[in-house]
């Protein structure tokens, strides 16, 4: 099912659905929505308030950075991995908590080269 609203960004949870392989329940989470408010927007039946506009957007550039690092089935599998420098969480906890921002800096770093 595709997007039938005029926001460009929602195009951005269908990439993360298809790409990723997020549920919609865990998209939901990271854009801090309900799921049923989140298949509304979808659906067209309403659209999403600026702050939901600018996770989207957060979504796609963390979505942008994590596809420089990697393929998309290494990313699948980065996000369900317990990483230490998260102290043992898997980034897909981290993303179903809203935390979207510091998963992208530290795919940006990665993709700097600057993690160690």
């Amino acid at each position: 099912m595709g997007t039938k609203s005029l926001i460009p960004q929602l195009q951005y949870i269908d990439e993360a659905h298809e790409t990723l392989g997020l549920t919609w329940r865990q998209i939901a989470g990271a854009l801090g929505a309900d799921e049923s408010t989140l298949h509304r927007w979808r659906s067209g039946e309403s659209d999403p308030r600026a702050v939901y506009v600018s996770r989207m957007e957060a979504l796609k550039e963390f979505q942008t950075e994590l596809f420089d690092a990697m393929h998309p089935e290494p990313a699948r599998e980065w996000l369900a991995t317990e990483i230490p420098s998260l102290g043992g969480r898997r980034p897909i906890e981290l993303l179903m908590e809203g935390s979207i921002e510091p998963l992208t800096r530290i795919m940006m770093r990665l993709n700097m080269g600057s993690l160690g």
